[in-house]
């Protein structure tokens, strides 16, 4: 019987199935469903926490901001491991600590552990999986945006699965006996799958390592300089941090503010379902498309569509309100996907996880952002109008830096040296 053992080590021996590439894109669109269940599944027993311990919704969503902080702080660093020492390393510690995660909900007493378990566990469990798994995909393909829209579709899915699987639970049981079954999925489901997850390289080659990375896993920090200096991926990073804090902002305020003008919250549910499915349209379409007219291009589509869905918004028309939110839906979850694939055209896939992290980093950070953003300013302005103004304006900022990148071919030859 062939082993994985078998194939690294005489990698000339043995035939890589043409369907395996595929096959991780299946793997990757499960681990990211999975990966997704923790936030889709905290905003259902959100409010049974609040209730049982009488805490302000205030402090119960501070644990989430932690988890975005350390998710957002990390990403960078697990994508360099992975590089180092293959995505399955990162990948099964990452689901074990979430599945551990789900577990301590069950015994959770004080606020001080609703923080650790889900401001920091799982923070650092989520940290790694999106970008250790975009980046394998991208890995396997040499042109990967149909692949990473179809694993980044497992993100859209989770929102669709997991928020009503939870509900329906909280029926029969306990919140705290909600987070031992999804323990269970993730410890049966995504455990064994994170073990098949291998890049390219791990099956052609035995990957040889310079002797002071083995010894110093954080000689990584001696990479960074050579990362700030390229001002075509400070630009990126750049134009994703502003594309994320503009998106966020109306992803997480949308119910509000279609119930703010009048409309009936049954309404409000139904635009922001269809907000869901179009992400998930986004994800696949924005991925394949990239494939055709490049990175680029896509992210300025993407970038297109949400502005114009932002101006659509304020209009306040119910029927623009609906192609609103169909292409918010489109261009902000055609932005999943191209985030390996802008880093894998500009730079190569030596080094992708790493430089996925640096995008994926400067994406969380603008998350943050746009979260606090969108409820400030209304705390201040009682409208969402000047929010959903400044996002706008956001978007645009973001698509004029898009635009104003050198193409791939002519900035490559440099990106390709970013952590050699």
């Amino acid at each position: 019987m062939k082993t994985l053992t078998d194939v690294q080590k005489n990698p000339r021996r043995f035939h890589i199935p043409v369907s395996f590439p595929w096959a991780i894109v299946l793997l990757g669109t499960m681990l990211l469903l999975i990966r997704d269940s923790n936030p889709n599944t905290f905003v259902v027993i959100f409010k049974p926490i609040s209730e049982e311990f009488g805490w302000s919704r205030a402090a119960v969503s501070g644990a989430i901001a932690l988890r975005s902080l350390v998710t957002g702080c990390l990403a960078l660093v697990m994508g360099y491991f992975a590089d180092q020492y293959g995505p399955r390393r990162v990948l099964l510690p990452s689901f074990l600590l979430a599945g551990v995660g789900f577990l301590m909900y069950g015994s959770i007493t004080s606020m001080w552990q609703l923080y650790l378990v889900q401001g920091l566990i799982m923070g650092i469990a989520m940290s790694s999986s999106y970008v250790v798994v975009m980046s394998t995909v991208a890995k396997w393909h040499k042109k990967p945006g149909l692949a990473l829209g179809i694993a980044a579709a497992g993100i859209g899915l989770s929102s669709i699965v997991f928020p009503p699987l939870a509900t329906t639970l909280l029926e029969s049981m306990s919140w705290r006996e909600v987070s031992i079954v999804l323990g269970m999925i993730t410890f049966v489901v995504a455990v064994p799958m994170s073990i098949v997850m291998i890049d390219p390289t791990s099956m052609k080659e035995q990957r040889i390592a310079k002797p002071d990375e083995h010894r110093n896993p954080f000689a990584f920090w001696g990479k960074l300089p050579g990362l700030l200096r390229n001002r075509i991926l400070l630009a990126i990073v750049l134009a994703f941090f502003l594309m994320y804090a503009a998106g966020i902002m109306l992803s997480i305020h949308l119910i509000n503010y279609i119930t703010d003008i009048g409309a009936s919250p049954l309404l409000a549910a139904a635009m922001m379902s269809v907000m869901g499915i179009a992400s998930v349209i986004g994800r696949l379409g924005m991925g394949a498309i990239s494939d055709k007219i490049g990175t680029r291009a896509d992210t300025a589509v993407c970038c297109t569509s949400v502005a114009l869905s932002l101006i659509l918004l304020m209009m306040k028309i119910p029927a623009l309100m609906w192609i609103a939110v169909v292409l918010f839906g489109i261009g902000f979850g055609g932005y999943s996907p191209l985030t390996p694939a802008i880093m894998a055209e500009y730079f190569g896939r030596k080094n992708l996880s790493t430089l996925t992290g640096a995008i994926a980093t400067g994406a969380v950070f603008g998350n943050a952002l746009g979260a606090w953003m969108g409820g400030f300013i209304f705390d201040v302005t009682n409208s969402y109008f000047w929010a959903l103004a400044l996002s706008a304006a956001i978007t645009i900022v973001a698509l004029a830096i898009v635009l104003r990148l050198p193409s791939a071919r002519e900035s490559r030859a440099k990106g390709l040296s970013l952590l050699e």
